[in-house]
Formats: structure tokens, sequence, C-alpha cells
């Protein structure tokens, strides 16, 4: 669950102000027009940027350019784990099966730099869920990818909302339309 209160962000040149909301469990969409602050939204609840006001509760964001490190896709997916000094081993039969049910698991000793765009959001998806967070943020995440791999990202997410919150910013109105539960409007205005 994610609550927020009197959330302002300010650019300087343009600021936001988000109505009070609660995202519970499931798949909530934050919708609306270019430049009504659905990023900064979702960028303020990871923590990622300064707001003023209240957020309670925090999530893993995925951009829909994910940072990608120069190694395998493999070691992208299990560089955090290393990190928090947690043994890959452990987490291998989590990441193998989400491999196959995103299709890249073939792709694992390839270097990930040389990925197609779609096949990056796939790698980071799974470096950012392989911890199951409680709450999953996704900024656009079906602009890289074709028909069959969208079909396969809203199986995985109709799964994971069983286990966290999904929020997603989205432009793609027949994925919207397949998963959506609940719905974030923004408007646009200059605060």
């Amino acid at each position: 669950m994610i609550q927020i209160n009197n959330v302002f962000v300010d650019y300087g040149d343009i600021s936001f102000k988000f109505k009070d909301y609660t995202f519970n469990e499931d798949i909530t969409f934050i919708t609306g027009r270019n430049g009504t602050g659905k990023t900064t939204l979702l960028k303020s609840i990871a923590g990622l940027i300064e707001f003023e006001g209240q957020i309670m509760g925090t999530g893993v964001y995925l951009s829909q350019e994910p940072v990608i490190f120069n190694r395998t896709a493999l070691e992208n997916i299990i560089y955090p784990l290393e990190i928090r000094g947690l043994n890959p081993e452990d987490y291998m039969d989590r990441i193998n099966e989400l491999g196959d049910k995103l299709n890249v698991k073939h792709l694992f000793h390839k270097n990930a730099k040389k990925m197609s765009g779609g096949e990056k959001i796939k790698v980071a998806l799974i470096r950012g869920i392989i911890f199951e967070p409680k709450v999953l943020l996704l900024d656009e995440p079906t602009t890289h990818l074709d028909i069959e791999s969208i079909d396969e990202l809203e199986i995985l997410l109709k799964e994971l909302k069983e286990k966290m919150t999904i929020i997603i910013v989205s432009h793609n109105k027949s994925f919207m339309e397949s998963l959506m539960k609940h719905e974030y409007h923004l408007e646009w205005k200059n605060v």
C-alpha cells in the first residue's frame, strides 16, 4: 500500500500538486495527458526526487529506459543480490522461472547492453521483482515490447498483483483495459 497526502513537487518553472490517494494491493494505472506529472509522481513514491508532503511507503521503480550495466543479463539481474551480500544461488530457481515467463532465459549469458529495448525492460523487471517488493512502479513498461511480450507481461502482472501493489503509467489502451482495476487520473495544471 502507498498513501500520498499533500504531495507537491516544484521544478522551478513548473510544479505539481497531487490529490490525496491510497494505492492498495492490486493494479492502479496513473492516467492523464503528457505533462500532468505521472512520471514525477512515480519517482516521488520511489524516493528518487524531492517532494513536499507525505508519502507512506515506497516502491521499486522501473523506468521505460532502465539502467543496464555492461555485463551479462544474468549479472545485471543478480547485481542487487550481490551488493546486499545475498547468495545468488538461493534465487536462481525464481530467476529462471521469471526468465522463462518473460522469454529471456536464453539471453542470460549475453551482454545486456547489446540487447533490444524490450529485452532490457524484461531483464530490469526480473531484477526489480526478484526480492518480491511490496510495491512495483512501472513507467511505460510496454514502450519497447512486441505484442507477444506485452501478453507475457500481462500474465506476470496478474500473478504479481496477488502479492504486491502495482502502480503503472501507460498510454497503451489495450494493455490498460486488460489490467486496470483502479485509476488515478491527473489533470494538467500549473500550481
